[in-house]
C-alpha cells in the first residue's frame, strides 16, 4: 500500500508538536509547584521570626534583682558556630519563684548567630538561655533574657572615660564598684535607687547589645570591630521576662 509522503509528513509534525506541548505544559507545572513550596517555606519561616517576643521593660531596672551570670570560657564570635551550647555561672544566689539558684549554679545557653569580617571591620554574636540549675532541679527550663553586659574587671577599670554620658553618674557607681569587687558583688546597688536600662554595655567599646535583637528573640551583641569576645569574668545581666 502507498502512503501520501506529505500526508505521513504532516501527521508526524503535528504528533510532535502536540508531545513538546504537554512536556513544556508539565515542566511550567512542576516549576509552579516548586516555587509553591518554596514560597510557602519563606512565609513559614517568617512567620516563626514574627513570633512575639516576652515581655521586657522599657524603663530602669533594679540591678539587685538581675541575675549577674559570670563567663568562666572565653566566648569570642570568630570560633562560636550557632548551635553551640553553652553555660556561664551565677556570680551569687537568687530566688525565683519556682528556682532558687545557689551561687556558681549553671545557666545554660545556646549561640542562635556568629559572625566576623575583616573588610569591613564588623562581628556579631547572639546568645539565648532556656534553662538553669535550679535547687533540686538540674537543667530546670527556665527563660532568661541578657538586659547587661560588664566586662571583666581589668578591661573595666580600663574604660570609665570611654562610658557613654547616659551610664556615668548613678550608673557609674555600678561599674566603679564592680571593678573593686571582681564584678561578683551581689550589692551593686545597695541602696536600690538606681537601675540599669536595658541593653547597657560598661567596659566594652565599640559592641552594641540589643537584649530581642537576634533569631528567635536572643540578646544580640553587635561590634565595629572584628571580632566579639567575652573573656573570663566578664558579667551579662539577666532579668527573666515578664508574663501576664
Amino acid at each position: 500500500m502507498r502512503v501520501d509522503r506529505r500526508w505521513y509528513g504532516m501527521t508526524l509534525q503535528i504528533a510532535v508538536t502536540g508531545m513538546w506541548a504537554m512536556l513544556s505544559g508539565v515542566g511550567q507545572c512542576s516549576a509552579a509547584a516548586r516555587g509553591n513550596t518554596v514560597a510557602q517555606q519563606a512565609a513559614g519561616n517568617d512567620a516563626g521570626q514574627g513570633a512575639p517576643c516576652a515581655m521586657i521593660s522599657d524603663t530602669d531596672i533594679p540591678v539587685t534583682t538581675t541575675i549577674r551570670a559570670k563567663v568562666t570560657n572565653l566566648m569570642d564570635a570568630a570560633h562560636l558556630k550557632p548551635g553551640k551550647k553553652i553555660w556561664l555561672n551565677s556570680a551569687f544566689g537568687m530566688v525565683y519563684p519556682g528556682c532558687t539558684l545557689e551561687q556558681d549554679a549553671a545557666i545554660y545557653g545556646t549561640v542562635t548567630s556568629a559572625a566576623s569580617s575583616k573588610n569591613p571591620n564588623a562581628s556579631e554574636l547572639s546568645l539565648a538561655f532556656n534553662s538553669a540549675d535550679c535547687t533540686s532541679h538540674a537543667k530546670q527550663p527556665m527563660k532568661l533574657l541578657v538586659v547587661g553586659l560588664i566586662a571583666p574587671p581589668d578591661q573595666l577599670k580600663n574604660s570609665h572615660d570611654a562610658m557613654p554620658t547616659e551610664l556615668q553618674g548613678s550608673t557609674r557607681q555600678i561599674s566603679d564598684t564592680a571593678a573593686s569587687t571582681n564584678g561578683y558583688d551581689p550589692k551593686l546597688n545597695p541602696g536600690g535607687s538606681h537601675g540599669i536600662h536595658p541593653g547597657v554595655v560598661f567596659g566594652y567599646k565599640n559592641v552594641k547589645l540589643e537584649p530581642q535583637g537576634g533569631p528567635q528573640c536572643s540578646a544580640k551583641l553587635t561590634s565595629t570591630e572584628r571580632n566579639i569576645e567575652l573573656a573570663p569574668g566578664a558579667i551579662l545581666l539577666m532579668v527573666v521576662p515578664e508574663t501576664k
